[in-house]
């Protein structure tokens, strides 16, 4: 791999044109892919092998127009106008009626129309809607006819808000100022890790030039696949940041090389030797880690793992490609225009001298760095799965503020309530049509039965239905109509349930929408949603042998999403761990070291998690971070974080016991291969981490809890990293173990090289006259 590295640097400096214009074009065609034909962002819109899914299933067969996307329209009064004028109320009416004639549109609510659901009241008119299609079929082009549908309530004075699918469309991820943010800290990082301004641009370029590839690859992936929005911005996060480390470290050993006195060509090619090999080791344990995420079972999640796998793996590239021609260019003139009073390689005895520090005390330094992560690891003991909902948006979202209005006027459970569909067995029963009797007018006589047939009076026209209404022509099981009573009668009874709907019956299919009392993110909400499934449903279900009865709906959706995350928690876990253990084990050749290094981790990850979980679940300062509330931790950001932090961690392991391991070699001496790997890696761990927190919390000011739980996460997991842990507690236990660290079955200690014989009396006295 070394041989291969270097030989690719070499020719990438001398065909530096060359892999300039094949950089061009590839940035130039997956932009315009991304551009021309990138998807939206959406939710998955299935969920295999859960109840939700059969729910869906099931209501699909006699009630077709309710099983695509939804979302939800709010009309609130504002000063000028308020729905309890007859007025006003007629325009909402009007609006309704547009939305129902949209070509997209399968079904809409209206609350002014007998049994058609909706809410209403003085102040707020809210009523849902279900697409057509799925939610990858779902558009701007949609939005747009919806927004000029309510225009008759806008122009009487009303407020017209969207939440569900509408507001997702609205909140499709998009960069801000705050990560510019992040990359002019990183470069101010870079500019005191390097000393010059040309040297620390070098690695922004080139993470700036991955991103453009990986970011436009990911919204044309999106035109193919249901990728969630979180997506782009986890790719985002990594991407950037991994970008400028991996840089750092090559750039760093090119810089090195050059002060040795190799030429501009050798010094790219044994940078790339060591350092890019490296890279490469440690961008492909982050690649592999993430992908672990598929092992989840829930489609969405294993493709945002493929996206920010894809940053990782271009952002690789770019290192081993693109930056080797940018060097190849610049050759000595790297450090040029340096910043005055910074002298960067006078950190390295500092460093040094911290390490000899840390092994002359290692006890207290172990057991103290354990301590405190074992602390902030206390918090992750209550750490509560929770749904995505608009309720735990950002105030200044839409969704959020539709939902607020839905909850003051008419109950926070209103705003998702549960469906519950039951089905009885048996086959569909149509209405027959009646028989036709000849008669005969007086006037015609018998002949009227043999003559030529007059005209005859055209039938009645079948009144119209409602959009999205069940087929008449399914007649009502009469025993689907006795559990739809019996449903609504165990139903209403059970404590945190404010209402339930009457039921609605086509065929042998009966529906009834349950509506909670309190917030979707409520824990009481969820407790609800396993209390009716495992006792009330099931007892109906027990009752009436044969019948199959589902209970349904976003929330119910979001729940089984986290049950299934709790149930794969583990095999993520396990194989992520057991593939980092067996990369770490072929790099180093030692059983210690790896075992070690995956705990380390495992202690930095739960420390992490407990931060979060007191930030944003027991609501510790939750407000800086801008969220007005204590909200749970969304199901899958655990299992994110642990993929992400483990592959990143493995960087900065990687970066030092490799520096420590080439020392041991070569003198054996287990504490001072520590010292002098503390002191040649510690500046550049430093950096590169200090690089991804910035990058990382650029993104927590992003409006989508996901994301800011997500950022902030990773920042405190990398903080931790690479201080308490790269820089006291792993020198502190590498310091204890001592020769046990690097042993192997059937290997041997290496021994210190001898020191060089002494001159002799004549040798010294023809130095001395010469």
């Amino acid at each position: 791999m070394a041989r291969f590295l270097e030989v690719l640097g070499r020719f990438c400096v001398r065909r530096r044109r060359t892999v300039f214009e094949l950089w061009v074009a590839l940035m130039l065609g997956a932009g315009v892919l991304g551009v021309m034909h990138g998807g939206m962002f959406v939710q998955q819109s299935t969920l295999p092998g859960t109840e939700t899914q059969r729910a869906l299933d099931t209501l699909g067969q006699d009630f077709p127009a309710m099983t695509g996307p939804t979302a939800t329209v709010v009309f609130h009064q504002t000063r000028d106008a308020s729905p309890a004028d007859w007025r006003v109320a007629l325009t909402v009416g009007q609006s309704i009626d547009n939305i129902s004639k949209l070509d997209r549109v399968a079904y809409v609510e209206n609350p002014y129309v007998q049994g058609m659901g909706g809410l209403k009241d003085d102040k707020a008119v809210a009523v849902r809607l279900n697409f057509t299609g799925t939610m990858s079929d779902v558009g701007h082009a949609d939005l747009d006819a919806l927004n000029r549908a309510v225009e008759p309530a806008r122009m009487a004075g009303l407020e017209v808000k969207f939440g569900g699918i509408a507001a997702m469309i609205l909140n499709q991820p998009k960069g801000g100022p705050q990560e510019g943010v992040g990359i002019l800290l990183a470069m101010v990082v870079l500019l005191l890790a390097f000393g010059s301004f040309l040297a620390a641009g070098i690695p922004i370029v080139v993470s700036l030039c991955g991103m453009v590839v990986a970011y436009s690859l990911i919204h044309f992936l999106a035109s193919m696949f249901q990728i969630a929005p979180t997506a782009p911005m986890v790719a985002a996060m990594l991407g950037i940041g991994a970008g400028i480390d991996y840089a750092l470290f090559i750039v760093t050993r090119y810089r090195q090389q050059l002060a040795e006195g190799d030429d501009v060509e050798t010094a790219v090619g044994r940078a790339m030797a060591h350092s890019g090999h490296a890279v490469v080791f440690a961008g492909g344990t982050v690649v592999f880690a993430i992908c672990g995420l598929f092992l989840s079972g829930i489609a969405f999640v294993g493709r945002i793992g493929i996206a920010a796998a894809l940053a990782v793996a271009i952002m690789v590239a770019a290192a081993l490609t693109l930056l080797p021609a940018i060097l190849g260019s610049l050759g000595t003139r790297i450090d040029r225009y340096r910043l005055a009073r910074v002298r960067p390689d006078r950190s390295s005895g500092r460093w040094t001298a911290w390490g000899r520090h840390v092994d002359r005390h290692a006890w207290p330094y172990a057991i103290v760095a354990s301590l405190v992560l074992l602390t902030l690891s206390i918090p992750t003991l209550s750490l509560r799965f929770g749904v995505m909902a608009d309720s735990m948006s950002s105030p200044k979202m839409e969704a959020r503020q539709a939902y607020d209005i839905v909850a003051r006027e008419f109950g926070a459970g209103h705003y998702s309530p549960f469906v519950v569909v039951a089905k009885v067995p048996g086959a569909e029963k149509g209405v027959k049509p009646k028989r036709v009797v000849p008669t005969v007018e007086a006037g015609e006589g018998l002949s009227g039965l043999t003559g030529p047939a007059g005209p005859r009076p055209s039938p009645s026209p079948r009144p119209s239905l409602p959009k999205g209404a069940p087929d008449p022509d399914k007649k009502p099981d009469k025993r689907a109509v006795l559990i739809g009573q019996e449903l609504q009668r165990t139903l209403s009874e059970v404590p945190g349930v404010a209402f339930v709907g009457e039921p609605v019956v086509a065929g042998t299919t009966a529906i009834l929408q349950v509506v909670p009392e309190d917030a979707p993110h409520a824990a009481s909400t969820t407790d609800l949603v396993h209390r009716l499934r495992n006792t009330e449903i099931r007892d109906v279900r027990e009752a009436h042998p044969g019948t199959r009865i589902y209970l349904g709906g976003e929330n119910p959706a979001i729940i089984d999403i986290a049950t299934t995350v709790g149930e794969r928690m583990p095999t993520v876990v396990v194989a992520v761990v057991g593939v980092a253990l067996l990369l770490l084990v072929i790099a180093f050749r030692s059983v210690i070291v790896p075992v070690k290094a995956a705990l380390m981790n495992l202690l930095s990850i739960g420390a992490s998690f407990g931060v979060v979980t007191a930030v944003f679940q027991w609501g510790w300062g939750v407000r800086l971070f801008g969220v007005d509330q204590a909200i749970p931790i969304m199901s899958f950001i655990p299992l994110f974080m642990f993929a992400l932090i483990f592959g990143l961690s493995m960087d900065y392991e990687v970066f030092l016991l490799s520096r420590i391991k080439e020392e041991y070699d070569r003198t054996g001496d287990p504490h001072e291969s520590v010292v002098i790997g503390i002191g040649a890696t510690a500046r550049l761990i430093t950096s590169a981490a200090l690089i991804m927190i910035f990058v990382f919390a650029s993104f927590v000011p992003q409006p989508d809890p996901m994301v800011k739980m997500m950022a902030l996460g990773l920042a405190i997991a990398v903080a931790m990293d690479a201080t308490i842990v790269r820089l006291m507690l792993v020198p502190a236990l590498m310091s204890l173990l001592g020769h046990a660290n690097w042993w192997w079955p059937g290997g041997s200690r290496p021994t210190a090289p001898p020191p060089p014989p002494e001159p002799v009396a004549e040798q010294l006295e023809l130095e001395l006259t010469t």
